[in-house]
């Protein structure tokens, strides 16, 4: 079987950045390392980590004086950081940039008394950090179906996506907006790793006969990924070889695989090389 491999798959410089800071803090800090909650959505990738010294804490009121916290590549909210550097604990902050910028771009809105409507998945850490940043001003949506269920009366509005998010998803949510809000500000604030992940599986639907995705169920950009992969060719999402199953690719002699931005190269070529025996 002929393997073409996405040259986006894998890691994004975010997702990069929070792993190798993780590894750093680990291998100068002896107090003890813990991340708030997963560092990225991928748990072959913390199980590393641990190996390495690096353990997810679920009450960081628990942790003893002088341990250090990361905070995940998601961000969290302004509120939850306050409450965190009154511990007696170290911060460190493995913010995704792209995040970050998103996180000033709804602050700036909220307190120019803008409504912010953030196209994202309700609970996800990324949409939870920040709705923290737009305040009471803050609304979720996860389709133009949801813009058209929004109170009219919202005043000014502001529409900005989660990073992961779909472009086309984006762009029919901006224009339910603009339908319902002439004048709302739409900033598309879908990560340039997304935006090059979701283009590529275009050009690679017409070198292959089915797609294999790889990265974790609780991945948001790899069922993203998944579900435009699918609208092109057949596809099989895995979050590891073992996974993969010989039937599923009968008759099939090319497959292109791709990956999410939080799935560690060692997975991909994992996948890679089982595909390549069938």
């Amino acid at each position: 079987m002929n393997i073409i491999l996405a040259k986006s798959a894998g890691f994004c410089w975010g997702v990069r950045r929070a792993v190798e800071t993780a590894r750093k803090t680990a291998a100068t800090d002896s107090c003890g390392v813990f991340t708030d909650g997963p560092l990225i959505h991928n748990a072959h990738m913390m199980e590393l980590l641990e190996e390495r010294g690096v353990r997810q804490c679920a009450d960081p009121a628990t942790l003893p004086a002088g341990s250090t916290l990361i905070i995940r590549a998601h961000g969290i909210p302004p509120e939850r950081r306050g409450e965190l550097a009154k511990l007696p604990i170290k911060l460190v902050d493995a913010t995704c940039p792209d995040v970050a910028r998103i996180q000033q771009v709804v602050r700036k809105h909220a307190e120019a008394g803008k409504t912010v409507i953030i196209l994202g998945d309700h609970g996800h850490a990324e949409v939870v950090g920040l709705l923290g940043f737009a305040g009471a001003r803050g609304k979720v949506v996860t389709s133009p179906q949801d813009v058209e269920a929004l109170p009219k009366d919202l005043g000014e509005v502001c529409l900005v996506s989660q990073s992961t998010q779909s472009e086309k998803l984006f762009e029919d949510t901006a224009a339910a907006v603009i339908r319902r809000h002439p004048g709302a500000t739409i900033v598309n604030t879908i990560c340039n790793a997304t935006r090059s992940r979701q283009r590529e599986l275009e050009s690679l639907a017409a070198q292959c006969g089915m797609f294999v995705v790889v990265g974790s169920p609780a991945s948001a950009n790899t069922q993203r990924l998944a579900q435009i992969a699918a609208g092109l060719r057949p596809t099989v999402v895995v979050d590891s070889a073992d996974e993969l199953n010989r039937d599923d690719f009968a008759g099939v002699s090319t497959v292109a695989v791709t990956a999410g931005a939080s799935t560690p190269d060692f997975i991909i070529e994992q996948v890679a090389a089982r595909l390549a025996g069938f």
